[in-house]
């Protein structure tokens, strides 16, 4: 059962969002080693994208697998599965790296244990996001389930911040050393967690009764909205580097590392300004941030666009950062509403499969927008899919719910049967 003491279920939104805290900067450090080393193993650019996309794959099916898994056998397991073994496959990764670093393997048969490595990391990493709302979800109210839901966003942006800087001071001692401090930060997050974290309450007792799917449409409105957000998003970060070389001239590359890092910490700083300080305060409703994303977004592609220097841009990264604060707890938070307590970790692993497809598609899509129409394009055209995305939102209906965190009335148990499916006889004494 979860806590009843206020004090405890604080602890455990602080011990949850430590834990993604953790497994963040792991993964910003991860991107940033990995592909600079990508041509040093001998990996062409076209190999490589094709590479992490088919590593990509496990990420589509893992979430919601975990998912359910999390409303079966509770959410901190799963937790632990995804802390654990996403520190597990950054290991992998790295040894794979370091194979071919000295040489003891090329070629496809090096690229093969890449897809693998990156494949078993994804599919445990994929644990995390699912059981992590969902179990925030299942120790607020409605009241505070953005508040909530915004520590985990805030984590995550954190994280993101650290990594690069963890990055620049281990590289020092060695190209793979950050990944290898990231796997150990990550495997100390699981046993944090596996010490510290408390399992929340169950919200349901015939959790193999859950029958949630991929078109259900209660979530289908929210993996939409994933869907266009990190599409969008993923375009404008693949194509950031091009578009300050050829509007910008910058080119030197310590340059353009600097101001490209100078936009995304700018972006990050607003993220946890705003989850944790502004909404820890407010506690605005899911709802609400649900509506608020989309134009945040279009304004910071506007500013961009219309930035005269690459210094201004920060303008535009910085609103940037406002609807990434407003995403998670927006999109989730409202998604949350929207089922019922025994199917939040189904309903949170669907909801994943949008961010992974926007992820996937993103860099595809950006790259062949910048080729064809020039690089102010995908900022353009990201604007008008944002301005769509802003309208969808308003048709979303949220329904108003009063449960919170405490067990809620789960659906009727299947009747028992005997083993040739006659109904088994009713025990003496149940009414």
């Amino acid at each position: 059962m979860a806590p009843a003491d206020p004090r405890l279920l604080t602890k455990a939104k602080w011990l949850l969002g430590l834990g993604m805290l953790m497994f963040a900067i792991g993964q910003s450090l991860t991107f940033i080693i990995v592909t600079p080393l990508a041509r040093k193993v001998g990996f062409s650019e076209q190999a490589f994208g094709l590479a992490l996309t088919l590593a990509s794959l496990p990420l589509i099916v893992g979430a919601p697998f975990w998912g359910r898994r999390s409303d079966v056998v509770g959410r901190k397991p799963i937790f632990l599965v995804g802390i654990g073994g996403s520190a597990i496959g950054t290991l992998l990764v790295a040894y794979v790296l370091q194979i071919g670093v000295n040489g003891w393997l090329t070629g496809l048969g090096l690229l093969g244990l890449f897809i693998l490595a990156r494949g078993a990391y994804g599919a445990m990493a994929s644990a995390i996001y699912p059981s992590a709302t969902a179990y925030m979800v299942d120790i607020t109210d409605v009241k505070t389930r953005g508040q909530g839901l915004a520590i985990i966003g805030a984590a995550n942006g954190m994280g993101s911040v650290l990594g690069p800087v963890l990055a620049g001071l281990l590289a020092f001692f060695g190209p793979l050393v950050p990944m290898y401090v990231a796997a150990l930060i990550g495997l100390a997050g699981a046993y944090l967690a596996y010490r510290l974290l408390p399992e929340p309450a169950t919200h349901a007792g015939p959790r193999k009764q859950v029958k949630l799917k991929f078109t259900d449409p209660r979530i289908r409105p929210f993996m939409i909205m994933w869907l266009g957000f990190f599409l969008t998003f993923m375009a404008l970060q693949i194509v950031l580097g091009f578009y300050l070389q050829d509007v910008h001239h910058i080119t030197e590359p310590k340059e353009l590392v600097r101001t490209t890092s100078m936009l995304l910490i700018s972006m990050a700083v607003m993220i946890v300004g705003v989850q944790i300080g502004l909404f820890q305060v407010i506690k605005p409703k899911p709802q609400v941030l649900l509506k608020l994303l989309g134009p945040f977004f279009v304004a910071a592609l506007l500013a961009m666009a219309l930035a005269p220097t690459a210094g201004w841009m920060t303008v535009g990264f910085a609103l940037l950062g406002m609807s990434f604060a407003c995403a998670n707890p927006g999109i989730n938070g409202s998604a949350s509403l929207a089922v019922e307590p025994w199917e939040q970790g189904a309903a949170a692993g669907f909801l994943s499969v949008g961010n992974t497809l926007g992820a996937i598609l993103g860099p595809l899509v950006g790259t062949q927008i910048y080729a064809h129409f020039g690089p102010r394009a995908p900022l353009w055209v990201g604007a008008v899919a944002l301005t769509a995305v802003s309208l969808y939102a308003l048709t979303i209906k949220v329904p108003e719910r009063s449960w919170g965190a405490k067990p809620a009335t789960p659906p009727p148990p299947a009747p028992a049967t005997e083993g040739d499916g006659v109904p088994a006889p009713a025990t003496p004494g149940a009414k």
